[in-house]
């Protein structure tokens, strides 16, 4: 199929975007709804509008809210949507507790520009999938910690409130031969590497976690492209630990992607090997989702490759592209100023 006839065809293409839908995703924000939350002096919608503004600029712990001295009237201003929810959280011996929750979405477009205006970094949509590997102590030493609800729960909150894309591997026969519960308390990221792939994660995070008399230990390796990384965090339960190493990652994830406004500017890209109207459709969105991006417009085709424009209003357009999504980078034509990349299936 010609690529004219592509163009034609994507109108009629349906389906959503994955890359919007995980763009959303970063502009909810949930608070859990105490018993006693009328007698609170603040209200659960500014924790929900805190924790987005965490997860989009990275400062882990901070109050960005009265930092930036937002009160309840703004932050509704703010909001799409609301929602109560109830959540079943695993517990102890004595079952599992339920907890109600307010579910907010944000206006994405506000928010950003509420970070923009307080001159802080934003750490866009193009994040990272880190594949989490976890050991334990077990009768003969160092074992792959499996099933178990609580942790697993913990892991996908922390995952939800930081905007980390954690994988945990199956630990089939081929994980297990890649990946050596040794290896993981050794911290030899490199070894996870034909595992990383196989997952289609983009990094790699190992977690070797030790019971002491009275608190729990966590050492941490991580590795991302060439960049690798080790560290220590205790805590009085397992949960703490996940909570402080996890939190260090998207610090350090966020230092490294985080983008500020620039002066307004096109960067030509040329994507190869777009063969139907789906690959051009997923192309189009991926482009249009990224961090930045005001505009996408098509100026040429030669063959299966397409010529875009990308208009972006910040920097490092190149790595937010390379980071995430279906485009292999190929070649920097610095004589004609274009990105060269191939769409990969």
């Amino acid at each position: 199929m010609n690529i004219p006839r592509i163009i034609m065809l994507v109108l009629a293409l349906a389906g959503g975007s994955g890359w919007a839908a995980a763009q959303d995703r970063l502009y909810v924000g949930e608070a859990v709804i105490e018993e006693a939350s009328a007698m609170r002096d603040r209200p659960p919608l500014l924790d929900a509008l805190n924790q987005v503004l965490v997860r989009l600029t990275g400062q882990v712990g901070a109050d960005l809210v009265a930092t930036l001295e937002i009160d309840a009237e703004r932050a509704g201003d703010l909001a799409l949507g609301r929602q109560f929810r109830r959540v079943e959280v695993p517990g102890d011996d004595r079952g599992d507790r339920e907890q109600r929750r307010l579910r907010v979405d944000f206006d994405p477009a506000a928010v950003n520009r509420l970070i923009e205006e307080a001159g802080l970094q934003r750490w866009g949509s193009e994040r990272p999938e880190m594949l989490l590997w976890i050991v334990t102590e077990g009768r003969r030493g160092a074992e792959f910690l499996e099933q178990d609800r609580r942790l697993q729960h913990t892991i996908d909150e922390l995952a939800f409130r930081y905007g980390i894309e954690l994988t945990r591997p199956i630990l089939d026969a081929s994980d297990r031969v890649d990946v050596t519960p040794a290896d993981v308390r050794g911290g030899f990221t490199g070894v996870a590497v034909d595992a990383m792939r196989r997952y289609g994660a983009d990094g790699v995070i190992m977690l070797d976690l030790r019971p002491n008399r009275d608190f729990w230990t966590g050492r941490w390796a991580w590795r991302i492209a060439d960049s690798e990384s080790t560290f220590q965090r205790s805590g009085a339960a397992r949960g703490e630990v996940l909570e402080l190493g996890l939190g260090r990652i998207a610090e350090s994830l966020a230092a490294r992607f985080s983008v500020r406004p620039t002066a307004n500017t096109a960067q030509r890209v040329v994507v190869s090997g777009i063969e139907t109207p789906a690959h051009y459709n997923e192309v189009q969105r991926f482009l249009e989702n990224l961090t930045g991006v005001e505009s996408v417009r098509v100026l040429g085709a030669v063959g299966s490759a397409m010529t875009f424009s990308v208009r972006s209003s910040t920097d490092g357009l190149r790595q937010r592209i390379e980071l995430t999504g279906p485009l292999e980078f190929q070649h920097h034509d610095l004589a004609a100023g274009a990105l060269h990349y191939r769409f990969a299936l």
